[in-house]
């Protein structure tokens, strides 16, 4: 029995597990038993019978892991054959769909031929009507053609007669227009002529004068510019400093910049025959002489003014 019971539970690894656990129990046990006086020790019928349940309890466990093993495999086996069944019925369903729908397309042709095949008919007899009525059409408008070019051929006899009597009548008038018009042109040129003339005299008179009153006035005008210049320098000189060391032969030429009053915004001095001492006492005068003064005439109005200063 020994031997046997090995084996089973050598080979099934669960109720080896099993057996692990309850020999460390039973040692569990017998070590409290050792320890204590009071409770006598464990007979090994006893210990016997506690590794046969074990194994037991392990066939058990097996037997039922195998039923639900099997339990498992019928419930895949049947899944499948319904599912096989269930393909088969839908490659049924579908194969009678694909037949009823063959047979609706085989009908929809059929009743489509007989559609074309009437329609067909009804557009030949519309065909021969339309080609009977153009016939008739045809006729009846080259009969009305050729009476209403009797009609054309009429009414452009008469159009003809009309046009060149009225051909005619024009030239005549046309005639009498050129001449007259050529009249009126040769009076118009002459009349054109005269006043042309007497326009060039008066225009030539005009001009004269217009040449003598600009003369009189850049005269004028140069005159006031000289004055105006002159009414500077001298401002400019009532202002100077003479140095000690000025002579009668120095000079400078100045250029004064100027706002609309007069007053001096920069003084620049070029060509000078002085020294330094003579340079920077006309700039001096010219800053005091701003505001300068102002030209009598708007037009001789420059921003810069150009003089020369040379001490007298």
């Amino acid at each position: 029995m020994g031997s046997g019971l090995f084996a089973e539970i050598k080979n099934n690894p669960r109720a080896l597990a099993l057996v692990i656990i309850i020999h460390l129990v039973v040692i569990v046990l017998l070590s409290i038993n050792l320890a204590s006086d009071e409770k006598p020790p464990m007979p090994a019928s006893q210990k016997h019978k506690i590794i046969d349940a074990v194994v037991v309890d392990a066939k058990k466990y097996d037997e039922r892991k195998k039923q639900e093993k099997l339990a498992v495999q019928k419930k895949i086996t049947d899944k499948k054959a319904a599912e096989k069944k269930r393909l088969a019925e839908k490659k049924k369903k579908q194969e009678l769909e694909r037949k009823k729908n063959l047979e609706k397309k085989h009908l929809a042709e059929k009743k489509k031929k007989q559609q074309q095949a009437a329609e067909k008919k009804k557009a030949l007899a519309l065909a021969k009507k339309k080609e009977a009525d153009r016939k008739v059409k045809e006729t009846k408008a080259r009969e009305k053609q050729a009476r209403d070019k009797q009609v054309r051929e009429k009414k452009e006899r008469e159009r003809k007669a009309e046009e060149k009597k009225q051909k005619e009548l024009e030239e005549k008038q046309r005639l009498e227009a050129e001449k007259k018009r050529k009249q009126e042109e040769e009076r118009q040129r002459r009349a054109e002529e005269k006043a042309e003339f007497e326009r060039a005299l008066i225009e030539e008179e005009r001009r004269e004068e217009e040449a003598r009153r600009q003369a009189e006035r850049a005269a004028r005008l140069q005159t006031q510019r000289q004055q105006y210049i002159m009414l500077i320098a001298q401002k400019v000189e009532n202002n100077w400093l003479r140095p000690a060391t000025t002579s009668e032969e120095q000079s400078c030429e100045i250029i004064v910049t100027q706002t609309m009053m007069g007053d001096v915004i920069d003084v620049v001095l070029q060509a000078c025959t002085s020294d330094t001492a003579f340079q920077r006492s006309v700039e001096r005068a010219v800053r005091k002489a701003s505001p300068l003064p102002l030209p009598p005439d708007p037009e001789l109005f420059d921003r810069k003014i150009y003089f020369k200063f040379k001490p007298r």
